[in-house]
C-alpha cells in the first residue's frame, strides 16, 4: 500500500504543479511530459495482478447506494477518481499533441519540407502551403481549447475528490497523505 500512497501524491503533485505552471512553457511541458510517465507507469503497474493496483478502482459500481449511504458510498468516489483520470489522461495527450515533440527536443521533417516550397517561389505551392498552414493553426487552436478545458475539468474533479475525501472519507484520506492518527505527518 506504500507504493499506491506514493504514486498518489507523486501523480497528485504533477498534475497540480503542471496546471498551476500552465504559462511557463518549458516548465509546464516537462512537467505534463513527468504526467504522461506517470500515467504510463501506473498502466504498466495494472499489469502485475495487484489487486488493488486494478482499473475496477475507476469503475464505479451503483449497487446499494441510498440516500442514506450517499455520501459515504465508494461509488462517489470511484467517480470522482474516474473523473480524474479521464480528464487528466485527456489533458496529458493533448498537451502532447501541441506540444509535438520539441520540449523532448525531437525535429520533424515538416520544417525541412515547407522550406523548399516558400524558397522556389510556385505561387500555386506557396497558396497551398499557406492554406495547409492556417488548417494546421485551426487544428492546435482546437487541441490548445481541449487541452485546456480538460485541464481546468481535471482541476475541478481534483478539488471535489479532496473536499469529499476530506469530509466523508477522512480515515482514507490521512492514510494515503501520510498523515498520523494525531495530525502529524508519519515518516515511517
Amino acid at each position: 500500500m506504500h507504493r499506491i500512497r506514493i504514486y498518489h501524491i507523486v501523480q497528485a503533485l504533477l498534475a497540480v504543479l503542471s496546471f498551476v505552471t500552465g504559462e511557463l512553457g518549458v516548465i509546464h511541458a516537462w512537467l505534463g511530459y513527468g504526467v504522461a510517465v506517470v500515467i504510463v507507469f501506473r498502466l504498466f503497474w495494472v499489469l502485475s495482478g495487484e489487486r488493488q493496483l486494478g482499473l475496477t478502482r475507476f469503475h464505479p459500481i451503483f449497487a446499494g447506494l441510498t440516500v442514506g449511504n450517499f455520501m459515504a458510498h465508494p461509488a462517489i468516489s470511484k467517480t470522482l477518481i474516474l473523473g480524474i483520470a479521464l480528464s487528466l489522461i485527456g489533458a496529458t495527450v493533448t498537451g502532447i499533441a501541441l506540444d509535438k515533440g520539441k520540449t523532448l527536443g525531437v525535429t520533424t521533417v515538416t520544417a525541412e519540407v515547407i522550406a523548399p516550397a516558400y524558397a522556389d517561389g510556385d505561387d500555386k505551392k506557396y497558396a497551398k502551403r499557406e492554406h495547409e498552414r492556417e488548417r494546421k493553426d485551426e487544428q492546435d487552436g482546437f487541441i490548445e481549447e481541449a487541452h485546456e478545458a480538460l485541464s481546468n475539468l481535471m482541476i475541478f474533479f481534483v478539488v471535489i475528490h479532496a473536499a469529499y475525501m476530506t469530509l466523508f472519507r477522512w480515515p482514507l484520506a490521512r492514510f494515503m497523505l501520510f498523515i498520523s492518527k494525531d495530525g502529524s505527518d508519519r515518516t515511517s
